[in-house]
């Protein structure tokens, strides 16, 4: 589900990356420089815990310094065990965009995907710190029409490139008139399409039930609103088919 069939029939990567690592991975880096500290202390308080041995001994009849060494050894593994998660965790965050949307991929044992398509964008905003700023990332939040579609690009790399490749799509517009009349042409393949002369005409039977009114009508009546009339009717008779 989450390699290249992920993509709908002829959909293109346009871009892929991951967020950036030092800056999404706050956190690994401080368990990174614990487990430093931690070996570099190790032998120094193992060292001190034996040397309470002989007093723990004397008084209590027993000892630390193997428990301590053990616990040591314990804590440093669970990091390492925790560095590594953040690790693969992070090579699966994907931030992918295509000639049709853009998404985020996450997880490692539950996968999660959510995307926005370009033409339901509305804005795109930028939010950077000083540390983003040098390293070239930003926090980018891609708004949708409605409440809870946002998406958000936590840590990117390059927000100029990516931004580049979202508005190439969304800032190109859309012609929604020439659709419409596009999908009811194609409804009505069997009538006078738009560009017949005959669909303009109207028909005998409009009028005799106008009578006079419709000759009087036709004389001080537009194009445009001679225009309207008649998308009036095609829709009109469309219903009633």
């Amino acid at each position: 589900m989450f390699g290249r069939d992920r993509l709908h029939p002829g959909e293109r990567i346009l871009y892929e990356t991951r967020p950036r690592f030092i800056l999404n991975s706050k956190s690994t880096i401080i368990k990174a420089l614990s487990a430093v500290i931690i070996l570099y202390l190790f032998q120094g308080i193992v060292e001190g815990a034996g040397a309470l041995d002989n007093v723990l001994i004397a008084n209590y009849g027993v000892t630390v310094a193997e428990k301590v060494a053990w616990l040591l050894t314990g804590i440093i593994i669970i990091i390492l065990l925790s560095i590594l998660w953040d690790v693969i965790s992070w090579r699966n965050r994907r931030y992918i965009i295509t000639d049709q949307r853009v998404m985020v991929e996450e997880g490692v044992l539950w996968k999660r995907r959510y995307y926005i398509n370009h033409r339901k964008i509305v804005d795109v905003s930028f939010s950077q710190s000083i540390t983003e700023r040098l390293l070239d990332s930003a926090d980018l939040e891609i708004h949708g029409g409605h409440e809870g579609t946002n998406i958000i690009l936590r840590d990117a790399p390059s927000p100029s490139k990516i931004e580049y490749h979202i508005s190439r799509f969304t800032e190109r517009g859309y012609d929604d008139a020439e659709e419409i009349l596009r999908e009811l042409s194609s409804s009505r393949r069997r009538e006078p399409g738009f560009a017949d002369p005959e669909f303009w005409e109207t028909p005998e039977d409009e009028k005799e039930s106008d009578g006079k009114f419709a000759v009087d009508r036709c004389g001080d009546e537009s194009i445009m609103e001679r225009h309207s009339r008649k998308f009036k009717r095609y829709r009109r008779e469309g219903r009633d088919d």
